[in-house]
Protein backbone atom coordinates (compact mmCIF):
# COMPACT_ATOMS: atom_id res chain seq x y z
CA UNK A 1 0.00 0.00 0.00
CA UNK A 2 1.17 3.30 -0.35
CA UNK A 3 4.46 4.72 1.76
CA UNK A 4 2.97 6.65 4.59
CA UNK A 5 5.48 8.21 5.74
CA UNK A 6 6.55 10.72 2.51
CA UNK A 7 4.64 13.17 3.91
CA UNK A 8 6.95 13.21 7.03
CA UNK A 9 9.71 13.43 4.60
CA UNK A 10 8.67 16.15 2.91
CA UNK A 11 7.92 17.97 5.78
CA UNK A 12 11.47 17.54 7.01
CA UNK A 13 12.74 18.72 3.44
CA UNK A 14 10.68 22.26 3.46
CA UNK A 15 12.08 22.89 6.78
CA UNK A 16 15.73 22.09 5.78
CA UNK A 17 15.23 24.49 2.95
CA UNK A 18 13.68 27.21 5.47
CA UNK A 19 16.29 26.72 7.42
CA UNK A 20 18.88 27.20 4.55
CA UNK A 21 17.01 30.30 3.26
CA UNK A 22 17.21 32.26 6.63
CA UNK A 23 20.92 31.23 7.09
CA UNK A 24 21.39 32.70 3.82
CA UNK A 25 19.39 36.01 4.92
CA UNK A 26 21.41 36.45 8.12
CA UNK A 27 24.58 35.77 6.17
CA UNK A 28 23.90 38.29 3.79
CA UNK A 29 22.55 40.79 6.95
CA UNK A 30 25.54 39.91 8.86
CA UNK A 31 27.84 41.21 5.88
CA UNK A 32 25.75 43.89 5.35
CA UNK A 33 26.38 45.26 8.61
CA UNK A 34 30.04 44.50 8.55
CA UNK A 35 30.55 46.50 5.60
CA UNK A 36 28.56 49.56 6.61
CA UNK A 37 30.23 49.78 10.12
CA UNK A 38 34.12 49.48 8.02
CA UNK A 39 32.28 52.22 6.04
CA UNK A 40 31.09 54.27 8.69
CA UNK A 41 34.89 54.35 10.36
CA UNK A 42 36.26 55.37 6.68
CA UNK A 43 37.75 58.98 6.46
CA UNK A 44 36.35 60.39 3.39
CA UNK A 45 37.97 63.29 1.80
CA UNK A 46 36.14 65.74 -0.78
CA UNK A 47 38.68 68.18 -2.61
CA UNK A 48 37.82 71.14 -4.95
CA UNK A 49 37.51 74.84 -5.52
CA UNK A 50 35.78 76.78 -2.68
CA UNK A 51 33.25 77.45 -5.03
CA UNK A 52 31.32 81.19 -4.54
CA UNK A 53 27.98 82.00 -2.80
CA UNK A 54 25.71 85.20 -2.38
CA UNK A 55 25.40 87.08 0.52
CA UNK A 56 22.34 85.19 1.47
CA UNK A 57 24.19 81.91 1.32
CA UNK A 58 22.66 81.11 -2.06
CA UNK A 59 25.43 78.99 -5.05
CA UNK A 60 26.28 81.19 -7.45
CA UNK A 61 26.58 77.76 -9.54
CA UNK A 62 24.86 74.81 -9.16
CA UNK A 63 26.09 72.87 -6.05
CA UNK A 64 28.09 69.80 -6.78
CA UNK A 65 26.89 66.58 -5.60
CA UNK A 66 28.68 65.26 -2.46
CA UNK A 67 30.23 67.34 0.75
CA UNK A 68 31.19 70.57 -0.80
CA UNK A 69 32.31 73.84 0.83
CA UNK A 70 31.30 77.58 -0.28
CA UNK A 71 32.64 80.59 0.58
CA UNK A 72 31.75 84.56 0.13
CA UNK A 73 33.75 87.44 0.91
CA UNK A 74 30.98 89.36 2.90
CA UNK A 75 32.99 92.36 4.12
CA UNK A 76 36.23 94.36 3.44
CA UNK A 77 38.17 97.15 4.97
CA UNK A 78 41.28 99.36 5.03
CA UNK A 79 41.07 101.87 8.11
CA UNK A 80 42.26 101.06 11.61
CA UNK A 81 44.31 98.09 11.14
CA UNK A 82 46.90 96.73 12.78
CA UNK A 83 50.34 98.62 11.64
CA UNK A 84 51.96 96.23 8.59
CA UNK A 85 48.26 95.27 8.08
CA UNK A 86 46.01 97.20 5.11
CA UNK A 87 43.61 94.74 4.35
CA UNK A 88 40.91 93.36 7.00
CA UNK A 89 38.41 90.78 5.49
CA UNK A 90 34.98 88.69 6.58
CA UNK A 91 34.84 85.39 5.19
CA UNK A 92 31.76 83.23 5.43
CA UNK A 93 31.60 79.67 4.65
CA UNK A 94 28.92 76.68 4.29
CA UNK A 95 29.66 72.90 4.32
CA UNK A 96 26.35 71.82 2.25
CA UNK A 97 26.18 67.83 2.56
CA UNK A 98 24.30 66.74 -0.28
CA UNK A 99 25.47 62.90 0.51
CA UNK A 100 22.52 60.45 1.24
CA UNK A 101 23.77 59.75 4.71
CA UNK A 102 25.27 62.02 7.91
CA UNK A 103 28.91 63.32 8.16
CA UNK A 104 30.60 63.77 11.77
CA UNK A 105 34.09 64.43 12.88
CA UNK A 106 35.13 66.74 10.28
CA UNK A 107 37.85 69.06 9.62
CA UNK A 108 38.28 71.43 6.50
CA UNK A 109 41.72 73.08 5.33
CA UNK A 110 40.97 76.40 3.26
CA UNK A 111 43.98 77.22 1.04
CA UNK A 112 45.28 81.19 0.63
CA UNK A 113 47.88 82.84 -1.17
CA UNK A 114 50.18 84.57 1.25
CA UNK A 115 50.00 84.72 4.87
CA UNK A 116 47.66 86.09 7.39
CA UNK A 117 46.20 87.01 10.97
CA UNK A 118 42.99 85.64 12.06
CA UNK A 119 41.66 88.39 14.08
CA UNK A 120 38.24 86.41 15.28
CA UNK A 121 36.20 83.44 14.37
CA UNK A 122 32.56 81.61 15.18
CA UNK A 123 31.46 78.25 14.66
CA UNK A 124 34.66 76.39 15.14
CA UNK A 125 37.87 76.00 15.90
CA UNK A 126 40.51 77.55 13.74
CA UNK A 127 44.34 77.24 12.67
CA UNK A 128 46.78 78.21 10.21
CA UNK A 129 49.15 75.68 8.85
CA UNK A 130 53.01 76.49 7.36
CA UNK A 131 51.41 76.72 3.91
CA UNK A 132 48.91 79.14 5.29
CA UNK A 133 46.43 76.65 5.22
CA UNK A 134 42.96 77.81 7.53
CA UNK A 135 42.22 74.64 9.24
CA UNK A 136 38.64 74.36 10.54
CA UNK A 137 37.19 71.68 12.74
CA UNK A 138 33.89 71.59 14.68
CA UNK A 139 33.34 73.25 17.86
CA UNK A 140 31.56 70.38 19.01
CA UNK A 141 33.14 67.13 17.39
CA UNK A 142 29.66 64.97 18.92
CA UNK A 143 27.34 67.21 16.33
CA UNK A 144 26.88 65.56 12.72
CA UNK A 145 25.71 67.29 9.68
CA UNK A 146 22.58 65.95 8.45
CA UNK A 147 22.10 64.82 5.04
CA UNK A 148 20.60 68.08 3.26
CA UNK A 149 21.76 70.38 5.87
CA UNK A 150 24.51 72.79 6.40
CA UNK A 151 27.38 73.42 8.76
CA UNK A 152 27.72 77.48 9.05
CA UNK A 153 31.27 79.09 9.88
CA UNK A 154 33.14 81.84 9.17
CA UNK A 155 36.42 84.27 10.56
CA UNK A 156 38.06 88.04 10.39
CA UNK A 157 41.60 88.02 8.97
CA UNK A 158 43.85 90.41 8.39
CA UNK A 159 46.80 90.60 6.06
CA UNK A 160 49.06 92.70 4.03
CA UNK A 161 47.29 92.35 0.83
CA UNK A 162 44.01 90.52 -0.33
CA UNK A 163 43.24 87.12 0.23
CA UNK A 164 40.98 84.74 -1.92
CA UNK A 165 40.54 81.58 -0.96
CA UNK A 166 41.43 78.66 -3.05
CA UNK A 167 41.43 74.80 -2.74
CA UNK A 168 39.76 73.33 0.05
CA UNK A 169 40.32 69.77 1.56
CA UNK A 170 37.51 68.44 3.81
CA UNK A 171 38.36 64.87 5.79
CA UNK A 172 34.96 63.38 7.14
CA UNK A 173 33.17 60.33 8.37
CA UNK A 174 29.98 59.09 6.93
CA UNK A 175 26.97 57.30 9.29
CA UNK A 176 26.46 54.86 7.14
CA UNK A 177 22.81 53.05 8.23
CA UNK A 178 22.48 49.34 7.06
CA UNK A 179 18.68 50.65 7.00
CA UNK A 180 19.54 53.50 4.47
CA UNK A 181 20.59 50.39 1.94
CA UNK A 182 17.47 49.43 -0.46
CA UNK A 183 18.71 46.21 -0.10
CA UNK A 184 18.12 46.04 3.17
CA UNK A 185 14.67 46.44 2.94
CA UNK A 186 14.38 44.08 -0.14
CA UNK A 187 16.00 41.11 2.35
CA UNK A 188 13.82 42.48 5.24
CA UNK A 189 10.65 41.95 2.90
CA UNK A 190 11.89 38.68 1.61
CA UNK A 191 12.68 37.19 5.05
CA UNK A 192 8.76 38.54 6.03
CA UNK A 193 7.67 37.10 3.49
CA UNK A 194 9.57 33.48 4.06
CA UNK A 195 8.51 33.88 7.43
CA UNK A 196 5.19 34.28 6.42
CA UNK A 197 5.10 31.38 4.35
CA UNK A 198 6.96 28.95 6.60
CA UNK A 199 4.28 29.57 9.15
CA UNK A 200 1.59 28.84 6.69
CA UNK A 201 2.90 26.27 5.45
CA UNK A 202 3.28 25.09 8.87
CA UNK A 203 -0.23 25.68 10.26
CA UNK A 204 -1.51 24.04 6.83
CA UNK A 205 1.03 21.16 7.47
CA UNK A 206 -0.90 20.93 10.63
CA UNK A 207 -4.33 20.86 9.32
CA UNK A 208 -3.61 18.11 6.71
CA UNK A 209 -1.77 16.01 8.84
CA UNK A 210 -4.90 15.82 10.85
CA UNK A 211 -6.91 15.33 7.83
CA UNK A 212 -4.42 13.06 6.36
CA UNK A 213 -4.76 10.99 10.14
CA UNK A 214 -8.28 10.95 9.81
CA UNK A 215 -8.39 9.65 6.05
CA UNK A 216 -6.00 7.17 7.18
CA UNK A 217 -8.16 5.99 9.81
CA UNK A 218 -10.86 5.76 7.45
CA UNK A 219 -8.90 4.03 5.23
CA UNK A 220 -7.90 1.54 8.10
CA UNK A 221 -11.57 1.19 8.74
CA UNK A 222 -12.37 0.64 4.57
CA UNK A 223 -9.63 -2.18 4.07
CA UNK A 224 -10.80 -3.94 7.67
CA UNK A 225 -14.27 -3.98 6.42
CA UNK A 226 -13.57 -5.12 2.98
CA UNK A 227 -11.21 -7.70 3.87
CA UNK A 228 -13.89 -9.24 6.41
CA UNK A 229 -16.57 -9.05 3.96
CA UNK A 230 -13.43 -10.86 1.98
CA UNK A 231 -13.40 -13.43 4.65
CA UNK A 232 -16.98 -13.59 4.84
CA UNK A 233 -16.96 -14.17 1.26
CA UNK A 234 -13.89 -17.17 1.37
CA UNK A 235 -16.04 -19.04 4.17
CA UNK A 236 -18.73 -19.88 2.21
CA UNK A 237 -16.07 -22.38 0.39
CA UNK A 238 -13.37 -23.68 2.31
CA UNK A 239 -11.67 -24.34 -0.86
CA UNK A 240 -10.94 -20.54 -1.86
CA UNK A 241 -9.30 -19.42 2.11
CA UNK A 242 -7.84 -16.45 0.86
CA UNK A 243 -8.63 -16.65 -2.57
CA UNK A 244 -9.83 -12.82 -2.30
CA UNK A 245 -7.11 -11.29 -0.80
CA UNK A 246 -4.83 -12.71 -3.56
CA UNK A 247 -6.80 -11.58 -6.34
CA UNK A 248 -6.91 -8.08 -4.88
CA UNK A 249 -3.09 -8.16 -4.46
CA UNK A 250 -2.30 -9.61 -7.85
CA UNK A 251 -4.63 -6.78 -9.59
CA UNK A 252 -2.81 -3.92 -7.39
CA UNK A 253 0.05 -5.59 -8.60
CA UNK A 254 -0.58 -5.58 -12.57
CA UNK A 255 -2.49 -2.50 -12.08
CA UNK A 256 1.34 -0.96 -10.46
CA UNK A 257 2.99 -2.07 -13.39
CA UNK A 258 0.13 -0.70 -15.63
CA UNK A 259 1.13 2.71 -14.81
CA UNK A 260 -2.01 3.66 -12.22
CA UNK A 261 -0.98 5.86 -9.84
CA UNK A 262 -0.77 4.61 -5.32
CA UNK A 263 -4.57 5.58 -4.92
CA UNK A 264 -5.75 4.21 -8.26
CA UNK A 265 -3.54 0.91 -7.25
CA UNK A 266 -5.33 1.05 -3.55
CA UNK A 267 -8.64 0.96 -5.34
CA UNK A 268 -8.18 -1.71 -7.74
CA UNK A 269 -6.86 -3.49 -4.52
CA UNK A 270 -10.41 -2.52 -3.12
CA UNK A 271 -12.11 -3.86 -5.95
CA UNK A 272 -10.43 -7.12 -6.20
CA UNK A 273 -11.58 -7.55 -2.40
CA UNK A 274 -14.65 -8.16 -3.43
CA UNK A 275 -15.43 -9.45 -7.29
CA UNK A 276 -16.72 -12.28 -5.96
CA UNK A 277 -19.02 -11.10 -3.30
CA UNK A 278 -22.29 -12.28 -5.13
CA UNK A 279 -21.31 -15.78 -3.77
CA UNK A 280 -23.09 -14.70 -0.93
CA UNK A 281 -26.02 -15.46 -2.67
CA UNK A 282 -25.26 -18.67 -4.24
CA UNK A 283 -26.56 -21.60 -1.70
CA UNK A 284 -23.66 -23.60 0.61
CA UNK A 285 -24.49 -26.45 -1.15
CA UNK A 286 -23.29 -25.87 -4.40
CA UNK A 287 -20.33 -24.32 -3.09
CA UNK A 288 -19.30 -26.34 -0.59
CA UNK A 289 -20.08 -29.26 -3.15
CA UNK A 290 -17.20 -32.30 -2.66
CA UNK A 291 -16.85 -32.89 -6.62
CA UNK A 292 -17.68 -31.24 -9.50
CA UNK A 293 -20.95 -29.31 -10.44
CA UNK A 294 -23.43 -30.63 -12.97
CA UNK A 295 -24.77 -28.20 -15.69
CA UNK A 296 -27.40 -26.62 -13.34
CA UNK A 297 -25.22 -26.14 -10.80
CA UNK A 298 -22.47 -24.55 -12.78
CA UNK A 299 -25.48 -22.30 -14.39
CA UNK A 300 -26.66 -21.09 -10.96
CA UNK A 301 -23.30 -20.12 -9.59
CA UNK A 302 -22.78 -18.44 -12.40
CA UNK A 303 -25.63 -16.00 -11.50
CA UNK A 304 -22.91 -14.24 -8.75
CA UNK A 305 -22.03 -11.75 -11.30
CA UNK A 306 -25.16 -10.53 -11.89
CA UNK A 307 -25.33 -10.79 -7.46
CA UNK A 308 -22.45 -8.93 -7.55
CA UNK A 309 -22.98 -6.43 -9.48
CA UNK A 310 -26.75 -5.87 -8.49
CA UNK A 311 -25.25 -5.56 -4.93
CA UNK A 312 -22.54 -3.31 -5.60
CA UNK A 313 -23.89 -1.21 -8.49
CA UNK A 314 -25.13 1.89 -6.05
CA UNK A 315 -21.60 1.90 -4.14
CA UNK A 316 -20.46 5.22 -5.93
CA UNK A 317 -17.82 6.39 -3.53
CA UNK A 318 -15.89 3.59 -5.02
CA UNK A 319 -15.59 3.80 -9.00
CA UNK A 320 -16.06 0.35 -11.05
CA UNK A 321 -16.39 -1.83 -8.19
CA UNK A 322 -19.23 -2.96 -9.65
CA UNK A 323 -17.73 -3.56 -12.59
CA UNK A 324 -15.32 -5.69 -11.41
CA UNK A 325 -17.86 -7.94 -9.39
CA UNK A 326 -20.44 -8.13 -12.59
CA UNK A 327 -17.75 -8.77 -15.21
CA UNK A 328 -14.77 -10.17 -14.33
CA UNK A 329 -15.90 -13.70 -16.00
CA UNK A 330 -16.16 -11.98 -19.75
CA UNK A 331 -13.64 -13.30 -21.92
CA UNK A 332 -11.74 -11.55 -24.98
CA UNK A 333 -13.37 -13.63 -27.28
CA UNK A 334 -16.71 -12.76 -25.86
CA UNK A 335 -17.85 -16.23 -24.65
CA UNK A 336 -17.60 -15.50 -20.99
CA UNK A 337 -20.77 -14.69 -19.04
CA UNK A 338 -22.81 -12.73 -18.34
CA UNK A 339 -23.02 -10.37 -20.71
CA UNK A 340 -20.74 -11.94 -23.47
CA UNK A 341 -19.09 -8.74 -23.67
CA UNK A 342 -15.57 -8.69 -26.28
CA UNK A 343 -12.55 -7.06 -26.30
CA UNK A 344 -12.09 -3.86 -24.82
CA UNK A 345 -15.93 -4.00 -24.34
CA UNK A 346 -15.47 -5.44 -21.24
CA UNK A 347 -14.69 -2.26 -18.48
CA UNK A 348 -10.34 -2.55 -17.82
CA UNK A 349 -10.89 -3.44 -14.39
CA UNK A 350 -12.80 -6.48 -15.19
CA UNK A 351 -10.10 -8.08 -17.63
CA UNK A 352 -7.20 -7.22 -14.73
CA UNK A 353 -9.67 -9.48 -12.05
CA UNK A 354 -10.15 -12.08 -14.41
CA UNK A 355 -6.20 -12.86 -15.41
CA UNK A 356 -5.73 -12.41 -11.58
CA UNK A 357 -8.78 -14.51 -10.77
CA UNK A 358 -7.77 -17.24 -13.38
CA UNK A 359 -3.87 -17.28 -12.05
CA UNK A 360 -5.35 -17.94 -8.30
CA UNK A 361 -7.55 -20.22 -9.12
CA UNK A 362 -5.52 -22.66 -10.94
CA UNK A 363 -2.79 -22.49 -8.14
CA UNK A 364 -5.53 -22.75 -5.79
CA UNK A 365 -6.54 -26.17 -4.78
CA UNK A 366 -10.12 -27.61 -5.25
CA UNK A 367 -12.05 -30.26 -4.07
CA UNK A 368 -11.92 -32.27 -7.16
CA UNK A 369 -7.65 -31.51 -7.80
CA UNK A 370 -4.79 -30.63 -6.36
CA UNK A 371 -3.53 -26.78 -6.71
CA UNK A 372 -1.30 -26.63 -10.39
CA UNK A 373 1.80 -25.46 -10.52
CA UNK A 374 2.58 -21.78 -11.52
CA UNK A 375 4.59 -22.95 -14.60
CA UNK A 376 0.87 -24.47 -15.89
CA UNK A 377 -0.57 -21.53 -14.81
CA UNK A 378 1.68 -19.11 -16.84
CA UNK A 379 1.97 -21.62 -19.71
CA UNK A 380 -2.05 -21.13 -19.85
CA UNK A 381 -2.27 -17.43 -19.64
CA UNK A 382 0.25 -17.32 -22.52
CA UNK A 383 -1.99 -20.06 -24.58
CA UNK A 384 -5.09 -18.46 -23.67
CA UNK A 385 -4.27 -14.76 -24.17
CA UNK A 386 -6.21 -13.54 -27.07
CA UNK A 387 -9.35 -15.82 -26.44
CA UNK A 388 -9.91 -15.79 -22.78
CA UNK A 389 -7.44 -12.57 -21.68
CA UNK A 390 -6.81 -9.53 -22.88
CA UNK A 391 -3.60 -10.12 -24.49
CA UNK A 392 -2.05 -6.83 -23.74
CA UNK A 393 -2.20 -7.70 -19.97
CA UNK A 394 -1.26 -10.99 -19.69
CA UNK A 395 2.60 -10.27 -20.32
CA UNK A 396 2.79 -7.94 -17.53
CA UNK A 397 0.99 -10.80 -15.22
CA UNK A 398 3.80 -12.77 -17.00
CA UNK A 399 6.30 -10.52 -15.99
CA UNK A 400 5.14 -10.35 -12.32
CA UNK A 401 5.51 -14.12 -12.24
CA UNK A 402 8.88 -14.21 -13.69
CA UNK A 403 9.84 -11.76 -11.48
CA UNK A 404 9.14 -13.42 -8.30
CA UNK A 405 6.54 -11.11 -7.38
CA UNK A 406 3.59 -13.88 -8.03
CA UNK A 407 2.26 -15.60 -6.26
CA UNK A 408 2.01 -14.24 -2.63
CA UNK A 409 2.41 -15.67 0.70
CA UNK A 410 -0.55 -13.48 2.68
CA UNK A 411 0.54 -15.32 5.99
CA UNK A 412 4.39 -13.80 5.65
Amino acid sequence: MKDKGWFSRNIRKNRRIYAIIYISYILILSGLALYYRNMSEKTFVARAEVAEMTEDGVPVEDPREGVVILGNRSKEWSEGLTPGFNKGMEYDFIIKNNTGGDIREWEAEISFASEYVIDSSWNGIYGVGSDHSLTVKPDDPTKSVASGEEKKFGLVMISDKEQKPKEYRLYYKSDFRITDAPIFWLILAAAVITVTVCITDEVNNRRYRKLRKWQEEIQDILLESFSTFANIIDAKDPYTQGHSLRVAEYARLIAGRMGYSDTEQERVYWIGMLHDIGKIGITDVILQKPGRLDNSEYSTIQTHVDIGGEILKDFKALPDIADGAQYHHERWDGKGYSKHLAGKEIPEIARIICIADSFDAMTSPRVYRKALSVDFARSELVKCAGTQFDPEIVPIMVGLIDDGKVPVNLEE
